[in-house]
Formats: structure tokens, sequence, C-alpha cells
């Protein structure tokens, strides 16, 4: 259950939550209506990874290689 609240708290889960939430409603959907042959969601899945490849993570500013100042 931790890390469940823990992923879902990361930046780019909660990126791809947003941006790939049709896909992923639509896997959720071919499950509740294939729950005997989940084999049938195959292309949702996909459809779904896809889309979750293409987010792209934000930098903070511990990810992002510091500057140097300009002169004065």
């Amino acid at each position: 259950m931790s890390i469940a609240q823990c992923t879902s708290a990361h930046p780019i889960i909660r990126r791809i939550r947003q941006a790939c939430a049709e896909p992923f409603e639509a896997f959720e959907e071919c499950l509740r209506q294939n729950e005997a042959a989940v084999s049938n969601c195959a292309e949702h899945v996909r459809r779904f990874l896809q889309c979750a490849e293409q987010v792209q993570p934000t930098h903070t500013p511990s990810t992002v290689e510091a500057q140097p100042l300009p002169a004065s």
C-alpha cells in the first residue's frame, strides 16, 4: 500500500495519469468487459504504454545541472 501511495505521488506518474487518462480508462473498461479473457485488452495496454512513453519528466532543481553565473 505504501509503495502505491509513493508512486502515485511521484511527478512523472501524475503526469502520465493526466496525459494518458483516455487510453488508461479505455484499458480499464476493457478489463471490466473481459474479466475472463484479459488478453483481449492487449491493444489497450499497447496504446496506454505508447502514450506513457511520450510523457517527459519535469526537471526539478535537483535534476538540472547548475549553470555558471554570468560575470558582473
